[in-house]
């Protein structure tokens, strides 16, 4: 990667359209100097911020809004584009990547338009080498993949920015190996351990599940206490519990041991269950037939008894068998004799009825001849009074008809007469209200004259509403600066507060240090001059001859070389937190300056805009507040242009026209204003409405005035049609009062009752006559129909008495009864009787049937046998029962206490052997994964940093050639050996500095300033080259260094610029940001960057 052009716009310090072509300096090295913050870093920020989004430093990471420039307008579109070449020679490709970082915008239309600002998102564009834009999502990813290098690692070998160029030459061995994974590609040895980790966590896991398994199990174990070796088991069981399973292999022993032994007291005590299950048998047996046969003489007894009590009511169950069949055949005769009387009684019926029947006929025949002659004179006067009734009904509908069409035609004429009035009404209305019209729509135009220019100040309110509104951002902007400027003057006090304790600090232990190192070398003179012999060349001026040797001194030989560099690396470390805090409080300073100036400029503006907002917006109420506001703001401004120094400034703090008296003063301008806007907002809103509604009645008015002399010529036509209506409908009222017969609708309808109702009357008389004459013919058929049934039923009825009168007699002759016996029976005893009587014979019939069966078959049954001793047979069951049940229990527990133990066995066993192989594999990669990951004890060195030492090997091979060019051949780089790389820590990429002079090696912490930047500048030219020899892929054809030269001596200074040379004398390009004025004299090709007012500049001084 070689840089072709950058150009930038609003970019940091940077606010014009400036382009930086790289093709310009005749040689490959060139020099980018100018004064302290005239912007020569912001360069270096501009290119690596185009690759990665970012600015160079890390310490101070800057992006985003920062980045844009203060020194160009918020419409000026913030960008850097730089076009780079990738590839060596003819094979070189051209991109173009053009970064925006989020920056504001101003407002082009709304509230805040031209005043306000919005934040807009930074964007990316890449244009391949054939023309072609890159997905803009991708971008970021396609630029790391042609650089091959991340932001850090670009930093390390192609940019060293300010301040951190000594960053890997000092970093730890871990901090190192992160950054040459990435450069070299060695995560592969890391990922070698990390999966020998997991693979040893893995079988830790297996040995953790298995010592789980075994603890589940030996808790199962059951252990009887009358075993003889219980409480050794029993101990070892605890053990395998708490976690020892060292002493598995003689818990396994033991319970096996234990398991043999339980199997034998199984087979032993089922032998004794047998025994005593068959001697139970035996006794149960014996007392189950003793049960039966006591049984057998219980029957017998019960049945003895049965048959005594059965013989002692026979003679009584025989008088009731004889009583329960009389009764039985009482009945039997007495329900014939109901069946006789039955038919008795139905023969006297129907002769009764027979005779009053016949009685009755001569009677109905007369009456029935009267009541039709009666029925023929009724409906002869009926069908007459029907005649004369619908004469009359034709004479009354007719008038009823002519007194509707009347009634019709007074409607009408009273409905003409409301419609002539109406009409007049309407038409007179319709006058009155087109006279109104005219009257309003001339107050209307009045009105709207009046109100016409509303609109005019509306807009000219709105104006004034949005610069408040900008006035109260503006306001606020201030005194968020104002407070940023006394935060800032804090922090600017602190800042020098540490940097004079840090010097002070410096002073004296520099001064220490010094007088110890004086004493030391004094020390070495006098060692030296005792090693001196005559005739020997003196190791340090080379004479043979010693007159006068160096006599040392007793009081210092305790200091030690170790207690020098002791010391002076806290001279070192000192020196540093100097530096550091000086460039705190410089910073801090500057920070209190740039925000003091934007306060300064943003105050102006605010005190310049309401200056011109009191001239161009004078309002009622407020012309007093702006006078005595713009009187303050003249003074103000006026202090604030005097230079002042000392006292004055302290006077100007107490001035009422500071910044805070003079804010909070325009706070109470702008709440008034607002006040008054308000208000005024009111009224000319309401104005606006009425305005509004003017408008709109005055649009609608000519059709209303149109309309309304419309409705005039049309009520003026009704009226004439209602009066024309009116006249026709009384001529017609009058010709039809002349048609009538009758004088009123009452004497027609009387006359029309009077005779319906006579019609009426006839009609229900002959109805009613007719209805008589019906029934009296029906009468007569119904009598005559009853005798002839009456003498028909007759002879039946006589004979069925007859019938049921001789078997009556037969059945009382054959139950041999007479007629008093079986009444007098009937009379005392029930049917229930009967059946009662029979149900006790039946029942005593059975009992004794049933007692004389069981006696006989419990006679057989005993067949001599005496009677047997329960209590003696149940004694001898339950005693063998309870030996049974006691074996039986003592057995179970034997088998339940095998088998948990057999199993537990059976498993424990085969976990053993299995963890045995587990724990010999685990050992083996415990001691691999312990030995290339650094955790063995006096081996810290882990296998990556093992095979990263090549690397940095031929890094330092490289690095050593310039290093000692640009030290004079005093210093070079080296490794920590390995003896000692992995002792106490992993420093097997730490680096030590070898002194050619002393002869011996020391930490790199320990150089001064000047030897750091040389150390570390050869460093990442010797990375760079390894960079390159390793992958093809990277070429870094570029490298930026900024600052740093100031802390060399000229010699040193000399050296390192001839190792640039060198460098450059190839393709690579090189650029020193300094301001070192000897540089320009050893470097013709520059680009030389000044500041103004309106930002930075760039120019090239070519050779």
């Amino acid at each position: 990667m070689r840089p072709v052009k950058l150009i930038m716009q609003a970019f940091g310090s940077y606010g014009k359209l400036t382009q930086i072509d790289f093709q310009e300096p005749n040689q490959n090295l060139f020099l980018v100097t100018g004064d302290t913050g005239a912007g020569k870093t912001t360069i270096f920020d501009a290119l690596v911020f185009a690759l990665y989004g970012e600015a160079s430093s890390s310490t101070n990471k800057k992006d985003g809004i920062v980045l844009q420039s203060q020194y160009a307008e918020l419409n000026v579109e913030p960008f850097v584009e730089l076009v780079f070449s990738e590839g060596a020679g003819e094979n070189s490709l051209l991109y173009t990547v053009r970064r925006v970082p989020r920056h504001l915008k101003l407002l082009t239309r709304g509230a805040g338009k031209n005043t306000g600002s919005r934040e807009v998102p930074g964007s990316v564009s890449l244009i391949m080498p054939d023309g072609t834009e890159y997905p803009q999502k991708e971008a970021d990813s396609k630029l790391g993949e042609i650089l091959g290098l991340t932001k850090s690692q670009f930093m390390q070998v192609a940019m060293i920015a300010q301040g951190e160029f000594m960053e890997l030459l000092r970093a730890k061995s871990d901090d190192k190996k992160v950054i040459f994974r990435k450069l070299f590609n060695t995560e592969l040895y890391q990922n070698i351990v990390d999966e020998l980790m997991n693979r040893k966590r893995s079988l830790e896991k297996e040995i953790a599940q298995i010592k789980t398994a075994c603890q589940t199990e030996a808790a199962h174990v059951v252990i009887p206490q009358e075993y003889d070796q219980w409480q050794e088991i029993e101990g070892l069981k605890k053990q395998v519990l708490n976690g020892e399973i060292v002493v598995m292999d003689c818990f396994l022993d033991h319970l096996g041991e234990l398991c043999r032994t339980l199997e034998k007291s199984v087979n032993f005590t089922s032998k004794e269950l047998q025994s005593a299950s068959k001697l139970r048998d035996e006794k149960r047996d014996i007392y189950n037939s003793s049960i039966q046969l006591t049984n057998l003489y219980a029957q017998l007894e019960n049945a003895e008894v049965q048959l005594s009590e059965c013989g002692k009511v026979e003679a009584q169950i025989g008088e009731k068998t004889i009583l329960s069949e009389k009764i039985k055949k009482a009945y039997e005769i007495k329900g014939e004799y109901a069946r006789c009387q039955d038919a008795l009684r139905n023969m006297q019926t129907c002769e009764s009825a027979l005779k009053e029947q016949q009685e009755r006929a001569p009677l109905l025949k007369e009456q029935s001849q009267s009541v039709i002659q009666t029925a023929k004179a009724v409906k002869e006067t009926a069908e007459k009074e029907l005649k004369a009734y619908t004469t009359i009904y034709e004479r009354v509908n007719k008038e009823v008809k002519l007194l509707k069409q009347i009634k019709e035609a007074e409607k009408s004429v009273k409905t003409s007469q409301q419609n002539l009035t109406a009409a007049q009404a309407a038409d007179r209305k319709a006058r009155e209200d087109l006279e109104k019209m005219e009257k309003q729509e001339a107050d209307w135009r009045a009105q709207s004259e009046k109100l016409t220019d509303t609109n005019e100040k509306i807009a000219v309110w709105k104006g004034k509403n949005q610069e408040l509104e900008v006035l109260g951002i503006e306001v606020q902007e201030t005194e968020d600066l104002l407070k940023g400027v006394e935060t800032q003057k804090k922090l600017a006090k602190k800042a020098r507060e540490t940097y004079q304790k840090n010097r002070i600090r410096y002073d004296a232990k520099s001064q220490e240090y010094e007088s110890m190192r004086r004493i030391f070398l004094d020390e070495q003179a006098g060692f030296l001059a005792r090693e001196l012999q005559p005739g020997k060349p003196c190791p340090v001026c080379g004479a043979i001859e010693h007159p006068n040797p160096c006599i040392a001194s007793t009081l210092h030989r305790d200091l030690t070389r170790e207690q020098l560099e002791l010391a002076e690396k806290e001279v070192s470390e000192l020196r540093n937190r100097q530096e550091q805090s000086a460039g705190e409080a410089r910073s801090a300073v500057d920070i209190v300056a740039e925000k003091e100036r934007l306060l300064e400029e943003t105050g102006r503006k605010l005190c310049t805009r309401i200056l011109n907002d009191h001239e161009q917006f004078p309002e009622a109420g407020m012309l007093e507040v702006f006078d005595s506001l713009g009187d303050n703001i003249k003074n103000f401004q006026e202090s604030r242009n005097s230079e002042v120094t000392g006292a004055a400034q302290d006077q100007m703090a107490d001035n009422e026209c500071n910044w805070n008296v003079l804010l909070k003063q325009i706070q109470t301008l702008l709440g008034t204003w607002k006040t008054l806007l308000q208000e005024e907002g009111t009224r000319l809103n309401t104005a606006q409405k009425t305005l509004r509604n003017l408008q709109d009645a005055l649009g609608q008015v000519e059709e209303q005035k149109k309309s309304g002399k419309t409705a005039v010529e049309e009520c003026g036509q009704k009226l004439t049609e209602a009066a024309a209506s009116a006249k026709s409908a009384e001529a017609l009222l009058k010709q039809l009062n002349d048609s009538r017969e009758y004088p009123s609708e009452e004497a027609a309808m009387t006359e029309f009752n009077q005779a319906k109702g006579k019609w009426k009357a006839a009609e229900a008389a002959s109805k009613e006559a007719e209805k008589k004459e019906k029934a009296s013919s029906e009468e007569l058929v119904n009598c005559t129909s009853l005798i002839k049934r009456f003498e028909g039923e007759l002879p039946d009825h006589q004979k069925l008495y007859q019938e049921r009168q001789a078997f009556y007699q037969t059945l009382m002759n054959e139950q041999n009864m007479t007629e008093a016996e079986w009444a007098d029976i009937a009379e005392n005893y029930t049917r229930e009787t009967a059946e009662i009587l029979q149900k006790e014979a039946d029942s005593w019939q059975r009992k004794k049937l049933a007692a004389q069966t069981t006696a006989e078959t419990a006679g057989k049954a005993i067949d001599g046998r005496s009677k047997p001793d329960m209590e003696a047979a149940k004694s001898q069951m339950e005693e063998a029962e309870k030996v049974r049940l006691q074996t039986q229990t003592k057995l179970e527990l034997y088998k339940e206490q095998y088998k948990a133990n057999k199993e537990a066995y059976d498993i424990l066993s085969p976990q053993m052997e299995k963890r045995g192989k587990i724990i010999e594999k685990h050992t083996k990669l415990e001691t691999l994964y312990k030995l290339l990951s650094g955790n063995m004890s006096g081996n810290r060195m882990d296998l990556e940093t093992y095979v990263q030492r090549y690397y940095l090997e031929k890094i330092l091979y490289a690095a050593n050639r310039r290093f000692a060019n640009m030290s004079a051949g005093q210093f070079e780089l080296r490794m920590v050996d390995e003896e000692n790389a992995g002792k106490g820590k992993n420093r097997g990429l730490d680096l030590m500095v070898y002194s050619n002079v002393t002869g011996k090696e020391r930490e790199v912490r320990t150089l001064s300033g000047g030897e750091s930047f040389m150390a570390a500048l050869a460093l990442a030219l010797g990375m760079a080259d390894q960079i390159q020899e390793s992958s093809a892929a990277i070429h870094l054809d570029v490298m930026f260094v900024d600052e740093g030269f100031g802390s060399l001596d000229e010699h040193s200074r000399e050296q390192a610029v001839k190792v640039l040379q060198e460098l450059a004398g190839g393709s690579k390009l090189i650029g020193i940001i300094s301001h070192v004025t000897e540089l320009k004299q050893e470097i013709e090709d520059q680009l030389i960057v000044s500041k103004d007012e309106k930002g930075s500049h760039v120019k090239w001084q070519i050779s």
